[in-house]
């Protein structure tokens, strides 16, 4: 997930050719969580969360994300703050759809792996 958001920021960067990473802050605890965020000259702003919950077996469990980042289009500044969790990627913004009702009609990925 950090991924993506990621690339959607460097893609909106290359717009501006001549933004750099103004600001770059990264740390990871013993216990898998970590905290990140980024600043950019053309005011790109990023910062993310995450908690690791181990599985009972090993290669299983769960990370518990969340973050924020924004950026300025045509002088409107458009923010974006998200979470991710076993029940995917959830954006929500002033300037996005509101999808909050779609797990009414299709249910927690608990409902589909019973």
């Amino acid at each position: 997930m950090k991924t993506f958001v990621l690339l959607c920021l460097v893609a909106a960067a290359a717009a501006d050719r001549l933004a750099r990473i103004a600001n770059y802050q990264y740390g990871i605890e013993e216990d898998g969580a970590y905290a990140s965020t980024f600043e950019t000259t053309n005011g790109i702003k990023s910062s993310e969360e995450g908690t690791s919950y181990p599985g009972n077996v090993p290669e299983s469990g769960n990370y518990v994300r969340s973050g924020s980042y924004s950026y300025e289009w045509e002088g409107v500044t458009y923010t974006v703050t998200w979470t991710a969790d076993e029940n995917g990627f959830h954006p929500v913004g002033d300037h996005l759809p509101d999808f909050s009702h779609t797990r009414e009609h299709i249910g927690e990925v608990q409902d589909v792996e019973k």
